[in-house]
């Protein structure tokens, strides 16, 4: 398991966004969040939710958000235990890494990133880089 110690902010892509269905779970531990991408990622469609994975080539759009330091145990247990990370049987959930990303403005920064497994999305096809476009395009369709 990662160091829960270290006070990183989050870079959130799916359903921790704000108005998506998760975001009111950390929603007042929230302090600030800023547009951001997380590079050398390709994101994957799992239904009522998006993983992101390592790759070589992408990137995924998303949030940085800032937790109050008040908050950070709560919001860090309620997180992995979300995402997978502490479930007996972590290989279906997700990971919690340090990666870089980039803020809008350019700059870069170290964040958590729950990050998925491959043989969770063998077979799959990635999708855009934007889950919240992604889902607008999906219910346009319809």
């Amino acid at each position: 398991m990662t160091e829960p110690t270290l006070y990183l902010p989050f870079f959130v892509y799916g359903t921790l966004l704000p108005g998506e269905r998760n975001f009111g779970l950390w929603r007042e531990a929230i302090a600030d969040m800023r547009p951001a991408v997380l590079g050398r990622a390709r994101l994957y469609d799992l239904g009522h939710f998006p993983m992101a994975l390592d790759h070589l080539q992408g990137e995924v759009r998303g949030m940085v958000a800032w937790v109050r330091p008040s908050s950070y145990a709560v919001a860090l247990s309620l997180l992995d235990q979300l995402e997978g990370v502490t479930w007996p049987w972590g290989n279906l959930g997700y990971r919690r890494a340090r990666r870089i990303v980039r803020l809008t403005g350019g700059s870069s920064l170290v964040a958590w990133v729950y990050l998925g497994r491959e043989a969770v999305v063998a077979g799959l096809e990635p999708i855009v880089v934007d889950w919240k476009r992604y889902r607008q395009q999906v219910v346009n369709a319809l």
